[in-house]
């Protein structure tokens, strides 16, 4: 399969049987376009993508609200100095926001400036205030305060000095950071949010709350901060207009709970306006979503690749369909706070032994891409240099615990005692993860687990199981880019076992010496010494038996044929990541 490449169309012709589709991906005709010529999700004036999963937060930089739905709802309501763009994901500098430049390695230190003119959608400029609760959340320089998705980089830098009101600041590094470009405030996880509201909801004058900022007041911070991470979570309807302020080009306009989200253009926005005056996030089921675009209910799709949306693709006219690599890859990830795999390697080991990760991949995947593999490692895609080196490591671990061993992992249960463990797998509803459950149920029980299957609606929720710690095994995706810091907070100890607490560490794993290691890789001086610590870091987690990766994502995407400028993205900017660009005509 070409990387993030297109061809002519789903191939009927490398069809090898009974629900097996080729892995290409089109820009095609479709064939025969007579029964529906122009797929599309309402006027010319608005452009309708479907999206499987809720929005639940407007705060997408917490701990609990870090999920790919909210962020990519969010995209076009986000400002931020730069952004994973384009085709490939890579790391671009967005200039209408502001700029950015590295002044020194020795101590690092980048400089930034706001646009002059860069306001949010309630008029109030974006300035220093912004900046330094940004900085405030996001160098944990209050423990447990403000919920981040995870400490990376700014940990290292001191407070900047900037003068309220002010558009200028700089952030100088104790030591040097591989990443720095991405460690200032971006487009998604690490976003500014707009200090006015957040002091005036905590019961503060914006004077007060830059004060209590500056000082690192826990007190009086206390209940800004509570409203920071709680405040702007969706339970039923939109947050007051009051609270909701945009910096992108659109604007979080109405909502209907379970069928819709409404972005509009944002009149405020000093930048160019949106090509597409309204954007609507219909919430579709992913198996629902070829057919809704072929009614003409929706727009735009990206729906989990599975045979059967591969299947209805290939029958489908007047769309365009991708399909392409991304940087997302599905994985087993255990609990270490609670529960039989807390403290018990061997358990762990049992269950990597069981768990159908060869059948899983030939059963839902090569259908779709034929020449899928089990993945082995977490922190490189396939195609990213390095990614040899860490097989390699890992190679005497996964001759040992990679490959299903129903005797093997029952033998281990018996050992330790352990024949009818119960065990609860979670995951999020789906047709793919549904699937994949079944499969993890019938062979971990005919090895000795008892397991309990549960796939959820908000699993992802900030009151979902993911957050709340509630499984023994949680099946997810991490959506990523090919930036190493991206997934360093994945594996860090956290501060404390809680949803604010630990970050992206969702199984509170603790290890002192891969927390040295998550260090080293951070500051390593070229991309070779970064490849070396990957390894040992990829080695270190099949050891402990962290996290057991399965596969690496495929992307679908598809779109009617009337819609313009839909380029998917392999990373975290996801489909959205230039929603201002969509257009109908």
């Amino acid at each position: 399969m070409t990387r993030f490449g297109r061809a002519s169309k789903l191939g009927a012709a490398l069809l090898g049987g009974a629900l097996v589709l080729s892995a290409c991906g089109s820009d095609s005709d479709g064939g025969d376009d007579t029964d529906n010529n122009n797929a599309g999700g309402g006027s010319a004036d608005t452009v309708t993508l479907a999206w499987a999963q809720p929005l639940d937060s407007y705060n997408p930089t917490t701990a609990g609200a870090n999920s790919n739905a909210n962020g990519t709802i969010l995209n076009g309501t986000v400002g931020g100095f730069w952004g994973y763009d384009g085709e490939r994901g890579l790391v671009t500098p967005h200039e209408e926001f502001g700029t950015y430049e590295k002044v020194s390695d020795d101590p690092l230190t980048v400089e930034y400036t706001i646009n002059e003119a860069a306001v949010w959608s309630d008029g109030v400029p974006i300035d220093c205030d912004d900046v330094q609760l940004w900085w405030t959340q996001n160098s944990g320089a209050i423990d447990g305060l403000f919920s981040a998705v995870g400490i990376q980089g700014i940990e290292d830098t001191t407070r900047p000095e900037c003068e309220p009101g002010g558009k200028s600041f700089t952030l100088v590094y104790d030591t040097p950071y591989a990443d720095w470009e991405t460690a200032g405030p971006g487009v998604g996880n690490n976003k500014i949010m707009p200090a006015h509201v957040v002091a005036r909801e905590g019961g503060l004058s914006d004077e007060e709350f830059l004060a209590a900022l500056l000082a690192e007041d826990a007190d009086a911070l206390a209940d800004a901060a509570q409203f920071f991470n709680e405040g702007w979570l969706i339970n039923g309807s939109l947050p007051d207009e009051s609270i909701i302020p945009s910096s992108g080009p659109y604007k979080l306009t109405g909502f209907e709970e379970g069928q819709s989200v409404t972005l509009t253009a944002n009149e405020a926005y000093w930048g160019e306006q949106p090509a597409t005056k309204t954007i609507v996030v219909r919430q579709v089921a992913e198996e629902q979503q070829v057919q809704a675009l072929q009614n003409g209910e929706v727009d735009v799709i990206q729906p989990q690749p599975t045979v059967d949306v591969a299947n209805q693709l290939e029958q489908a006219s007047g769309i365009q369909t991708h399909l392409g690599d991304q940087y997302t890859y599905e994985h087993w990830d255990f609990n270490f706070d609670r529960g039989p795999f807390s403290e018990s390697l061997a358990l762990r080991q049992a269950f990597a032994l069981c768990a159908p990760r060869q059948q899983i991949v030939e059963n839902l995947i090569q259908p779709i891409v034929p020449d899928a593999e089990v993945k082995n490692i977490r922190s490189l895609a396939p195609w990213d240099p390095g990614y040899d080196l860490g097989v390699d490591a890992v190679a005497p671990v996964i001759a040992e615990f990679g490959t299903t061993d129903i005797e093997r992992a029952r033998q281990i249960l018996e050992e330790e005692d352990a024949v009818g463990t119960k065990i609860r797998v979670e995951t999020l509803d789906n047709q793919r993860r549904n699937d994949s459950g079944a499969l993890v149920k019938a062979s971990c029980d005919e090895a000795g687990f008892d397991v309990e299957f549960v796939s959820s609606a908000d699993f992802f929720d900030t009151t979902g199981g993911l957050s709340q710690g509630t499984f023994d095994v949680a099946q997810f995706a991490w959506i990523g880019s090919n930036q190493m810091s991206g997934w360093n907070s994945t594996f860090r100890s956290p501060a404390e076992c809680s949803v604010e607490g630990k970050g992206n560490n969702n199984g509170c794993y603790s290890n002192a010496e891969l927390d040295q290691l998550l260090n080293d890789i951070l500051v390593a001086p070229n991309p070779e010494d970064a490849q070396a610590i990957a390894a040992e870091i990829e080695l270190k987690l099949w050891e402990d038996m962290v996290t057991i990766p399965i596969f690496q994502h495929p992307g679908i995407t598809a779109w009617g044929d009337s819609v313009q400028n839909i380029v998917p993205n392999p990373s975290q900017g996801s489909i959205t990541w230039n929603v201002h660009e969509w257009s109908k005509g």
